[in-house]
């Protein structure tokens, strides 16, 4: 169990969010790659069934903040992913509708 807590630690300590151009301009968009978002549900899988060991006694305060910590990652992933969908429709609605821009001037600014 510690080996793998181990494995968790170490690898969500350098994690970073891509930063990737949107649409020709210069504004950037965030994004965890594939790759890490695989790894973070997997590592919530082995979180999980470590709380489910019976020798999880000793580990339970770590593994449980791990749990937490985890999840909250989960869910700023999906946020961003929604917020940044959202921001985008929006984006075209406001900036490229001429007729948007005639009746809404302060908005589309």
């Amino acid at each position: 169990m510690q080996k793998g807590l181990n494995i968790i630690i170490n690898f969500w300590k350098d994690v970073e969010f891509e930063l990737i151009p949107h649409k020709n301009s210069d504004v950037k968009t965030l994004k965890l790659s594939d790759e890490n978002f695989e790894t973070l549900e997997e590592h919530q899988l082995q979180i999980n069934n470590m709380l489910l060991s019976k020798y999880v006694a000793y580990f339970e305060k770590i593994v449980e903040k791990w749990k937490y910590d985890l999840g909250c990652v989960f869910d700023v992933v999906q946020l961003l992913i929604e917020v940044q969908k959202t921001w985008s429709f929006l984006e075209n609605l406001f900036i490229q509708s001429e007729e948007v821009k005639k009746e809404l001037p302060k908005e589309s600014e």
